[in-house]
């Protein structure tokens, strides 16, 4: 019987800059299709349309770094957006599994409340137009808005949108 996976840790780092912090929470990128609903034989049918809604991602540091800001200045620098690399470690039935989220995209900061005798958050929140999703060294999906590509299991999904309009 396989006991569940408990999250030990998280690690978030920026890409050229290093070690943003660590964090007891992350919202990884939602990955859902744009449905339209139809009656069709007496039934509403919600059916895919094959387009991908708005990535989106935050993660809750534990710690005031400094090195938030210049993750910040890098992404606006290329244009492209913040490298981010969250690396986290699950345990399960004595056995540690790896998985690695790397996102790239406009990051936004919100100090908010700072209170004496608790712990710090500091959330940063991003819209990604890449994210990819790494589970004990396998992908899981890449998804890559710029360029219009969409891996999920190995499956390209938009591949033949690609070739139709280009």
């Amino acid at each position: 019987m396989k006991m569940p996976q408990t999250l030990t840790d998280i690690n978030i780092f920026v890409d050229g800059v290093g070690h943003l912090g660590t964090s007891k929470k992350v919202t990884l990128p939602k990955i859902e299709q744009l449905r339209e609903t139809r009656t069709a034989g007496g039934f509403e049918q919600s059916l895919d349309t094959g387009i991908f809604k708005e990535l989106s991602a935050e993660f809750t540091l534990s710690e005031y770094s400094p090195i938030v800001f210049a993750a910040l200045a890098a992404g606006s620098a290329t244009g492209l957006g913040t490298n981010i690399t969250i690396k986290g470690s699950f345990f399960q039935n004595g056995k540690r599994t790896s998985i690695v989220a790397t996102l790239q995209g406009s990051i936004d900061i919100d100090d908010g409340d700072m209170e004496a005798n608790k712990g710090v958050e500091r959330k940063v929140s991003m819209k990604p137009n890449k994210y990819i999703m790494e589970i004990d060294g396998k992908q899981g999906c890449l998804f890559d808005t710029i360029n219009m590509i969409a891996i999920v299991d190995g499956v390209d999904m938009l591949a033949d949108l690609r070739n139709h309009i280009s």
